[in-house]
């Protein structure tokens, strides 16, 4: 089946479950990144067809998702910054 006859629901669906469980697992920030990345695009997908249910979940990876993206960050600065003894 190819991926333009599939259920827009369904596609829909599929997607915020992948855009959930990386937001959770976050996959040194890349899950989160990901996450972001899907919420933002079923966003969209619910703004063009508003017959689309799943607009919670969608913000539900753009905010854990940006939070993860935004600490992985941080971590990131200090750990460059942060003075290394050898």
């Amino acid at each position: 089946m190819v991926s333009s006859q599939i259920d827009p629901q369904a596609r829909l669906n599929a997607m915020l479950r992948w855009g959930v469980a990386l937001s959770i697992v976050w996959l040194a920030g890349i899950g989160s990144l990901i996450a972001l990345y899907l919420g933002v695009r079923a966003q969209r997908m619910i703004a063009v067809d508003p017959n689309l249910h799943g607009s919670g979940r969608a913000r539900w990876c753009i905010v854990v998702g940006a939070i993860g993206v935004v600490l992985f960050g941080t971590l990131l600065v200090v750990g460059v910054l942060t003075p290394h003894s050898v």
